[in-house]
Order: C-alpha cells, then structure tokens, then sequence
C-alpha cells in the first residue's frame, strides 16, 4: 500500500492487472534489484535473484486443457525462475518437489496469519448476541469450490427443511450459473462480492461456514471463521486438516450425502452447545501464526538469496 514500507522500499504502482498477460506485462515495470520478493506464482519472469510465493497449484485444475496447459507452462517458467519457493502449505511443497522438481531444501512453507483485530471483535459480536440460521460458504464462484455439490448437499440436509439458509459470498447468480448452478434454489441466498464490514456481519450471524472446496491452497476462510469463534464443517482443505484444530467436522467433497450429513452435524452441535467441546479451538488458536511471524519467515527467505549467488 502506498505510504507503508520500510528504508529504502520504493513503491512502483501499476495499473495492470497481475493476471493479465499472465503478468509479463509488468515485467517492464519492474525495477532493478539485488533481489526481488514475488507474493504471488503470476509473476513477470526476469533474470533478478527473486523469491516466488507458490500460493496453490489450482491453475492447474481448470477445465479448458488448453488453459491448463497455458498456466502450467507459465507455472514451470516461475518456478525455474526462482532462486528459492516459499509456499503456504507442506502438501503444495510436496507437490512441487514432486511434480516440478524442485529441491526440497529450496521451499520455505510460511505460516498463515489471520486479522487478530477482526476475528477479536467477531468473536466478541457472537458471544453478545444470537446467531441466525444460515450458513455462510466464502469464495469466488469458480468450479473448484464445488457448489453444485454444496447447493444439492443442503437442499437434501434436516436443516434446510426446517427452515435453514445457506449464503454464497464471493460472486454472482450469473456467475453461480456458469459454475453449474443454473436455478438458485429456495433457502439459498447469493449476496455477491462483500466489503469487510458486510462480511464480518455475514460472520457474526451465521450459524456456521461450511468450506466445500475440491482443493484449495489452504481456505482461507476456515481459519478466519474459527479464529472468530464461527464454527466450521470443511471438506480436507489444508486449514482444516493439516493446520486445523483436532475434532473439526469434515466430509467428503464429492459426496452429496457426506456433505448434507455434515451439515446437519455440525447444526446438531452448535445447537447442543458442543461444537467448542468437540473442536479444541482455544489450543489451535494459541498456536497460530502472526504477522511478525509471517514477516520474519519472509525476511530470512530473501536473506538466503544473496546477490549473485
């Protein structure tokens, strides 16, 4: 952001959009350097000493072939033209040790902050008042996050019929067509793109988030909602299962039934007042990461990428 830094940062802003072109039309923006931090895989291939942050392989599930061919080989270029990987979990790393090549030595998995401030006040905001009857699933609606699936599973669930919603965040019913949702059905209510204060009121009045994503990098999402004392039920997404905290309800994302079973379990448990019992939260919570953390993981990586070595 403009105004923020430190000593000697120079901030050098752009209008293009970082996925068009798949980048390379920044690459004549980019200024010299002894090194170079890319937060992000679309990023503009130069010869720099640079650090790339591989956030997901989910570029490589798209359902064109030629699509995914292109972003595979914009994926290989990146990759080769790092001096070092950080990512965001171990099964991506080990992916791309497997599939790509790379020397595990090269890889740093970072640890994932959420908002303390926000997930604070959510917390504080559902403990001072009743919660509404509706779940919240949030994501762009792009054919990864399974909501077919999802939108079917909770249709078939107990708390559908007894007079529960489910709430898309994350697009349009335009766009929920073009992922295979053509008729939003009753008890589903598609709210679009929210700012951080519609969401965090989206938040503070669901019952619970369910993440029914195929693959994710990590869902996001889930972390933010228990971190906010919002319960979760989660497909195996690495912020419920490999980060997550023990007794988390999960289900398996192509599996109607398994979906709409874990739906209801998880209201079952929120509604006995034991999903807290269930989902050791506090004990997760204690063990997360911080931004001075992430920062630090991220200073030492480009330490190890000295000029010219």
């Amino acid at each position: 952001m403009v105004g923020t830094g430190w000593p000697g940062a120079t901030h050098v802003p752009t209008s293009v959009n970082p996925a068009a072109w798949f980048g390379q039309r920044s690459i004549f923006s980019v200024p010299r350097a002894d090194r170079a931090f890319h937060p992000h895989q679309t990023r503009p291939v130069h010869g720099m000493p640079a650090v790339s942050c591989i956030l997901d392989l989910i570029q490589l599930q798209d359902p064109s072939r030629p699509v995914r061919m292109a972003k595979e080989l914009r994926l290989r270029a990146s990759v080769r033209a790092a001096r070092a990987l950080f990512t965001i979990t171990s099964s991506v790393r080990d992916e791309l040790v497997s599939g790509f090549g790379v020397d595990p030595g090269a890889v740093t998995v970072l640890g994932m902050p959420v908002d303390a401030e926000v997930a604070a006040r959510v917390a504080s905001r559902r403990s001072a008042m009743p919660q509404g009857r509706y779940l919240l699933a949030v994501g762009r609606f792009d054919h990864h996050k399974n909501l077919p699936r999802l939108v079917e599973a909770f249709t078939a669930s107990r708390f559908s019929r007894t007079g529960g919603e489910l709430h898309l965040v994350g697009g349009t019913v335009a766009q929920l067509a073009t992922v295979g949702v053509g008729v939003v059905p009753a008890g589903v209510k598609v709210l679009g793109a929210l700012g951080p204060a519609a969401l965090e009121d989206a938040m503070v009045g669901a019952t619970a988030l369910v993440q029914a994503s195929l693959v994710e990098g990590y869902g996001l999402p889930v972390a933010e909602a228990l971190m906010g004392r919002l319960p979760v039920t989660s497909s195996p997404v690495p912020a419920a299962t490999e980060f997550g905290p023990a007794g988390l309800p999960t289900f398996d994302p192509r599996s109607v039934a398994s979906i709409s079973e874990a739906i209801d379990e998880t209201v079952d448990l929120v509604d006995q007042g034991s999903y807290w019992t269930r989902v050791d939260r506090d004990s997760w919570a204690a063990a997360r990461p911080t931004t001075r953390d992430l920062a630090d993981q991220v200073l030492q990586g480009l330490e190890r990428v000295a000029p010219g070595a």
